[in-house]
């Protein structure tokens, strides 16, 4: 998708921007998904610097969904009765790059990190699904420096209404993730709440707190059983 900015200021310059591609990075720390931008300048003059920044934002209203993926989505949507009311976009990443001086046209990468955190949003939602595409919306601004005919730097915010869209295989960002740590997941419990879940696996003698954890949740999941049994 091609975009331009539209000159705000006498003499500033147009810049166009193209979204070249979306590249997964497996090698770097942490593994990390490559937004390949192009920015240029049609006149073909010069730009000092560019200060460019992306809001990365996945459209979770643009794909279908299986049983199985609503069911696991009610933490992050609600029930999928509400979906016509709280289906919407997830906001995952707000990323930048500084672009170095260039003439005509240059080439920058953005990179968007991408682990496992259970905290966010984004990430739930990631891995709730068994697989297919997920819909991305990019918004870009940031601020261009140029040179004037005196000689003297120019300035001009780039609004936000430049914007492409992207796919991202769920499978491709499964892989990073996987890649950072692992099959394992990190919980953030507070000081009182993980004492207790240490006593009750001792009390237990569990080997180790995924025994614990996975105790817990079938005793849970019996006892919904037997209430919606009996109820």
């Amino acid at each position: 998708m091609v975009t331009a900015w539209e000159a705000g200021l006498s003499g500033a310059p147009e810049l166009g921007l193209d979204l070249l591609a979306i590249e997964a990075d497996a090698f770097a720390a942490p593994p990390a998904l490559h937004l390949r931008v192009r920015l240029r300048r049609p006149d073909g003059g010069p730009v000092q610097c560019v200060l460019l920044t992306a809001a990365v934002t996945i459209a979770a209203a643009r794909r279908d969904y299986d049983d199985a993926e609503r069911e696991r989505l009610t933490g992050v949507f609600g029930t999928p009765d509400t979906w016509d009311r709280t289906l919407g976009a997830l906001p995952w990443a707000r990323i930048g790059a500084t672009v170095p001086t260039f003439t005509g046209g240059t080439e920058v990468t953005l990179s968007l990190p991408c682990g496992h955190d259970a905290h966010t949003d984004a990430d739930r939602y990631l891995h709730a699904l068994d697989g297919g595409d997920v819909p991305l919306d990019l918004a870009f601004d940031g601020t261009v420096f140029c040179p004037g005919a005196d000689g003297t730097s120019r300035t001009r915010q780039l609004p936000w209404h430049h914007e492409a869209t992207a796919v991202l295989p769920v499978q491709a960002w499964r892989d990073l993730a996987d890649q950072d740590q692992g099959a394992a997941r990190w919980l953030r419990l507070d000081d009182a709440c993980f004492d207790r879940l240490a006593a009750y696996r001792a009390r237990r003698a569990h080997s180790s707190f995924d025994d614990t954890v996975d105790e817990l949740l079938r005793r849970a999941e019996a006892r919904r059983e037997e209430e919606e049994w009996t109820g």
